[in-house]
């Protein structure tokens, strides 16, 4: 069984961690043949991106959900099974895809008291930088370089 500590970022915030290679190539293919796949109403276009919402439409007074499509079922799943990554009340629920071209990102943000106090990430089809800041908008300086 996969054990989170085994992949806790080196310098970083306490509770960052990176599990490389965390789904297979052929479910990465997949995963972006079904995301490509999805008709164009499901996309929102955003500054410096697009986004697909999965699992529920955030309001200010909490989550209104829907249900995950099949095709995204088994990654939020095998993201609920590793041990300690949500508290034992919470669950992963929620999926934002979103695309960014190569080169581009968005500016540094918090995502919420909705998100909190935990989120996941898996990045398809390419490499990603994170950039941390702290609150004082100072930059941390943490990670693996590759």
């Amino acid at each position: 069984m996969l054990d989170i500590c085994d992949y806790k970022v080196p310098n970083a915030p306490k509770n960052l961690y990176y599990i490389p290679e965390f789904i297979t190539p052929s479910v990465e293919k997949y995963l972006l043949n079904q995301i490509y796949r999805t008709p164009k109403v499901k996309w929102t276009q955003l500054m410096n991106r697009r986004l697909q919402n999965w699992g529920g439409v955030p309001q200010k007074k909490g989550m209104i959900p829907e249900d995950v499509p099949d095709w995204l079922s088994d990654v939020v799943r095998q993201v609920n099974l590793i041990p300690k990554v949500f508290e034992s009340t919470k669950s992963a629920n929620h999926v934002l895809l979103n695309e960014y071209l190569p080169g581009v990102g968005i500016m540094p943000h918090l995502d919420g008291d909705m998100y909190y106090p935990t989120i996941t990430t898996v990045s398809l089809g390419s490499s990603t930088i994170f950039r941390l800041l702290y609150s004082n908008r100072k930059r941390c300086r943490c990670g693996y370089q590759q």
